[in-house]
């Protein structure tokens, strides 16, 4: 018997839109120019030293040749830094557009999900829900005045014979004495008896 060969799907591969393509194509570009513009740097400064080298030996014209290859190659530098500067620029643009972008995608799918959500949820669905709302809060209140009524009714004899024990406690503190608030004052005996008194002595003449 042979073998069934299984075909396993191949996974959808992830679409590039064109703007990621635009996107990275100009990045590759930028980054060549940077390349670009570093070699074009190296190359002055090889310049300016060779041409010091020249001049030191005497040797004019190929100093004068170095200088004009210099000056070629710095107005190059020039252009090249002008171009990275448009490249660098449009790249930001575009991230920015792609952004804005997003957030208007962003925001459609919000406000379609809320008018799907205001289509289920009506106005006259909310007031019957307010209304029916309020009568429950009010029917729960009902009860439990009914419930605070009745418990009262049924607490009354205990509470009727508490009252009596307490006038009968505040009758009893009535009839007591008063106690005194001062101590009583002692009287001391006076210890010496006052001395008789002597008769005058009478002269006769």
């Amino acid at each position: 018997m042979g073998c069934l060969a299984v075909k396993h799907e191949e996974e959808p591969k992830t679409r590039v839109n064109e703007e990621d393509k635009a996107i990275a194509q100009i990045k590759i570009t930028r980054d060549q120019v940077k390349n670009y513009l570093k070699k074009l740097e190296s190359n002055i400064s090889q310049l300016k030293a060779a041409i010091k080298e020249c001049v030191k030996n005497k040797q004019k014209d190929k100093a004068l040749l170095a200088l004009r290859k210099q000056k070629f190659l710095e107005k190059n530098l020039e252009t090249g830094r002008g171009e990275l500067l448009n490249l660098e620029g449009q790249i930001a643009s575009i991230e920015n557009a792609q952004i804005q972008k997003n957030v208007y995608e962003a925001l459609k799918q919000g406000n379609e999900f809320l008018k799907n959500i205001n289509k289920q949820l009506t106005v006259e669905d909310v007031n019957k829900l307010m209304e029916e709302t309020a009568e429950a809060i009010e029917y729960q209140q009902e009860v439990g005045r009914a419930l605070a009524q009745q418990g009262i009714q049924e607490d009354d004899t205990d509470l009727l014979q508490q009252l009596d024990e307490l006038d009968a406690v505040e009758a009893l503190e009535v009839n007591l004495p008063s106690v005194p608030q001062q101590e009583p004052v002692k009287k001391h005996k006076n210890k010496h008896k006052a001395k008789k008194e002597e008769p005058a002595e009478v002269i006769y003449e």
